[in-house]
């Protein structure tokens, strides 16, 4: 668990300036293991886990689990403040607004007063789920990605050279053929939709939203990283590099 607690402590260094987004993006590489170690934790207190499911989860022991918590609340303390807001109004509505106009129904909610000794177990639960949905919701920026993709696809001369096979997670899947040319159009236009973000629920003017393309070749077992606005020639030597 000791990187984990590092990983949290430099947390607590990161600057706020434009520098930010490449410097959180650069935790992948700069911390590889501790990003991984910290996976579990998060997603726990995401979904609104207490400090009470990081010892059953993760193994925590009581003081480094509060610890922890405190820190996340800490962190995330905007995002935290929007989910209860969202909940405030489910409250007064009877429902919540996901993503692209999504609607989870609180009828519970609808009927209690939220955050006193007598709001009812189930009406809380209900709350956590809600408060749950409004994140997973935007899962669907996925589909829309794709949709914004595919729709380019059938319009180009590239229509039968690229086919979806899957989504898994934040991750899509295509079939391409052997070709450099339908690579580049992948490469060009499906990081374009997935860098989507103009709703007002998710747009900031400097955290954006990302991805890269990979392609796996000649099977599951090796990944090949395409950058972003990688050119013709450069990419002619990478995927010769790969076939020699």
């Amino acid at each position: 668990m000791l990187k984990i607690d590092a990983l949290i402590t430099n947390i607590e260094e990161i600057p706020t300036t434009e520098h930010d987004v490449a410097r959180i993006n650069s935790i992948e590489v700069l911390y590889k293991d501790e990003r991984q170690d910290s996976k579990a934790p998060t997603f726990a207190c995401t979904y609104a886990g207490t400090w009470r499911t990081l010892v059953k989860n993760c193994g925590f022991t009581e003081e480094k689990a509060k610890q922890v918590e405190a820190r996340y609340q800490t962190l995330y303390a905007h995002s935290i403040e929007w989910v209860q807001d969202k909940l405030n109004q489910a409250a007064k509505t009877g429902y919540v607004t996901g993503a692209f106009g999504l609607r989870v129904r609180t009828p519970l909610l609808h009927q209690v007063i939220r955050g006193n000794r007598k709001t009812p177990y189930e009406a809380e639960a209900e709350g956590r789920t809600a408060g749950n949905a409004l994140g997973q919701s935007w899962c669907l920026l996925n589909s829309r990605a794709c949709s914004e993709f595919m729709a380019k696809v059938r319009a180009s001369k590239y229509r039968l050279s690229i086919r979806p096979c899957a989504q898994i997670h934040d991750a899509q899947y295509y079939l391409i053929r052997d070709d450099v040319n339908a690579i580049l159009f992948t490469n060009t236009y499906l990081v374009q939709a997935v860098n989507w973000n103009n709703h007002p629920d998710i747009y900031h003017p400097k955290v954006g939203l990302g991805g890269e393309l990979s392609i796996f070749y000649p099977d599951w077992g090796n990944e090949i990283v395409v950058p972003n606005g990688i050119h013709e020639q450069d990419l002619t030597v990478l995927a010769a590099s790969v076939t020699d």
